[in-house]
């Protein structure tokens, strides 16, 4: 049985190990806060620990967050590279159940709260609670970090929708449109190689005259430019009659005779063709999901790749942000460590398959990660999703999804902030701009002492 390894550890003080032939399979870990070193064997790990094996023979059982980047690096590899049983998709260990109903009225107080924390950011903790507290949320992360320092991962509420069992670091929750910086991060990596150009027609790149929803499509779709999808300038405007088409699953379905659960994004897509424009591309900006689900199938197309494949070894190596990945919309299907969703008010009876699928709308708010893993990014790109090589800018971001609502912020200060909560009020949410308002104001009073 293994053995949970002491904080103070002396382990890491003294077991410093040489290799014999019988332990070869041993790698240096390194743990974050005090640089202390250990020579050990993989076991195995979750989303959450990791367990090592020392030359003596015992097994010790740690925090994954206490760690270095790169060996949590290591460790999410190992869990990605771990394949299911032939024709099963990987899933979570634990099985997780999505709540449908009203959560309870709660107390701060008896929110509980866990993970590593600055001792000066305790007043931005117990602000959090009070908000999940006044909004009935169950569930959410925060990660602070201050000029490329993690400072603060902390996990609030419970890890299961019940809300019997406390919530622990190293969840992953839906970003809903915090996806959006992280693709234009993976699209300006191929266009540093050389592989595309900003003035490439999506068009063109995409080979969309191989569907036949592209005969007698809008003319002005072979304008459209990958800069101008980045910009939010690609000719879609979702106040106008089409709307935001990429939740017209219903529509996509009877068009394709597939089942809600089987839509995928290259159904968007084609569905997308058959709709006129708004507005010629690149003469105005308004906010459009269709088009980062365009660009999700531009870094495929180009690279060759799966797009969490390709962010993997790109995005994600250079921040040393392993967690990201795709999520499933059925709980039944998630990855290993991604949390529970609470849908309640928009869905108030449990739905399988549910009718909106974020899975058909990927590069528009599909991916999911830890709050860490997020604030991580922040400290190697902008928002903007440009390498952070000046600095003087202050950008905030915004998602907001049924059972998601999340934030994100990189000050003036260096202080960088995520948080994600699963759980939202209805569609045009005003609880992204409450629950920034409320995170900021309080680090404004402790900025001084967060270091």
């Amino acid at each position: 049985m293994s053995k949970h390894l002491p904080l103070a550890f002396a382990v890491w003080c003294a077991c410093i190990l040489t290799l014999t032939p019988g332990f070869l399979q041993a790698r240096t870990w390194t743990e974050a806060a005090s640089g202390r070193k250990i020579d050990a064997e993989f076991v195995s790990a979750d989303a959450t620990s990791v367990t090592l094996v020392m030359r003596t023979g015992s097994k010790y059982t740690l925090p994954l967050n206490r760690l270095s980047a790169e060996d949590q690096t290591f460790v999410q590899e190992q869990l990605r590279t771990k394949k299911a049983p032939a024709g099963e998709p990987q899933r979570s260990g634990a099985k997780v159940k999505d709540r449908f109903e009203d959560i309870k009225k709660l107390t701060a107080s008896e929110i509980p709260v866990n993970g590593e924390a600055h001792p000066a950011l305790a007043k931005v903790d117990e602000t959090i609670r009070e908000f999940m507290a006044e909004k009935g949320i169950g569930e959410l992360t925060f990660a602070v970090s201050r000029n490329g320092k993690m400072l603060h991962d902390r996990a609030f509420g419970w890890a299961d929708s019940s809300l019997k069992t406390p919530l622990q670091p190293g969840v992953k929750l839906r970003v809903a449109s915090l996806t959006k910086p992280v693709v234009h991060a993976a699209i300006l990596t191929l266009v540093d190689a050389g592989k595309l150009k900003p003035e490439d027609k999506v068009y063109t790149v995409l080979q969309l005259d191989q569907f036949k929803e592209a005969k007698g499509c809008d003319a002005r779709w072979k304008m459209v430019t990958i800069d101008q999808l980045l910009e939010h300038k690609g000719g879609w405007d979702r106040d106008q009659k089409a709307g935001d088409f990429t939740t017209h699953s219903l529509e996509m379905e009877r068009m394709f005779r597939v089942k809600t659960d089987e839509l995928e994004p290259i159904h968007t897509v084609r569905y997308g063709l058959t709709l006129p424009l708004d507005f010629d591309p690149g003469t105005k900006e308004s906010y459009c999901n269709f088009g980062y689900v365009l660009l999700v199938r531009v870094i495929e197309k180009v690279s060759g790749q799966k797009f969490v494949d390709y962010l993997q070894q790109s995005v994600c190596k250079e921040a040393a942000a392993p967690s990201f990945s795709l999520s499933a919309t059925d709980a039944r299907r998630r990855e290993a460590g991604e949390g529970w969703y609470c849908y309640h008010p928009e869905y108030q009876q449990e739905q399988i398959p549910l009718s909106y699928q974020a899975e058909a709308r990927d590069g528009a708010g599909g991916l999911a990660c830890t709050a860490a893993d997020y604030t991580r990014f922040l400290d190697k790109y902008w928002i903007s999703g440009k390498p952070r090589k000046e600095t003087g800018y202050y950008y905030n971001f915004d998602g907001s999804l049924p059972g998601v609502t999340s934030v994100c912020s990189q000050r003036l200060d260096g202080i960088n902030f995520t948080a994600i909560a699963n759980r939202r009020d209805r569609a045009g949410s005003s609880w992204n701009g409450d629950l920034r308002k409320c995170i900021n104001e309080a680090l404004d009073k402790v900025a001084g002492e967060v270091r």
